[in-house]
């Protein structure tokens, strides 16, 4: 049976996922999620002081989207990129870990680039948070397994799922396998593109603290 939230609102983060998107179409993206009251919005380093003006007043926090979606940057690029993102304004970063680097036998690649934004971010906020993006449709269970231990390793704050510009994992199972590897300190945000709360609360039943959703369907998508 799925345990029923009592604000699944809080649960939910929107992701600012177009690339085309205009700052008027950003302002309208912190507007819906003013409306609906969700946790974060994340969004791209480019819109973040604008994200920053139009959530001034709210205790919805604004995420910076680093590296999206392939994670292919430096370490020492992601970790500046970090900085000047919480020095405009972001309590978050949200960082895709070197996919490719991974790939090619380097887990231990990805615990230091995210120990250096870590650093980084901390550097210009002591309290900003950071978390490792990994792409679970990317990878096995061995692999993402490997791949959770790493980000664990790095100290971070939160483990997510998908830059959600990537396939998406079959059903559930990479919430449960992430929450299994990772224990209960360790926040989990499962992206999904979820059309009901009934979705979003499977999510939650599943393992994930939260829920990127691209769009406000989630919301206003009834029971």
């Amino acid at each position: 049976m799925v345990r029923r939230i009592a604000n699944p609102s809080k649960s939910i983060e929107l992701m600012f996922l177009r690339p085309r998107a205009a700052a008027g179409v950003c302002r309208d993206f912190c507007a819906v999620a003013l409306e609906h009251h969700v946790a974060a919005v994340c969004v791209p380093p480019t819109h973040v002081v604008g994200a920053v003006e139009g959530l001034h007043g709210s205790d919805v926090k604004v995420v910076a989207l680093i590296s999206h979606p392939f994670g292919a940057d430096t370490p020492a690029v992601k970790a500046q990129a970090c900085r000047e993102a919480i020095a405009a304004g972001a309590q978050e970063v949200e960082v895709v870990v070197d996919l490719a680097a991974f790939a090619s036998g380097y887990p231990g690649h990805i615990r230091e680039e995210l120990r250096r934004c870590l650093a980084g971010a901390r550097e210009v906020n002591a309290e900003a948070l950071v978390r490792a993006v990994i792409e679970t449709g990317t990878f096995d269970d061995r692999h993402l397994r490997l791949l959770a231990r790493a980000v664990l390793a790095a100290e971070v704050d939160m483990l997510v799922t998908s830059s959600g510009l990537a396939p998406e994992a079959d059903g559930l199972l990479d919430i449960a396998l992430m929450r299994e590897e990772v224990g209960a300190d360790l926040l989990v945000k499962a992206v999904r593109g979820a059309r009901s709360q009934v979705e979003v609360e499977e999510l939650l039943a599943a393992g994930a603290s939260r829920v990127g959703v691209p769009t406000a369907d989630a919301l206003t998508g009834g029971h």
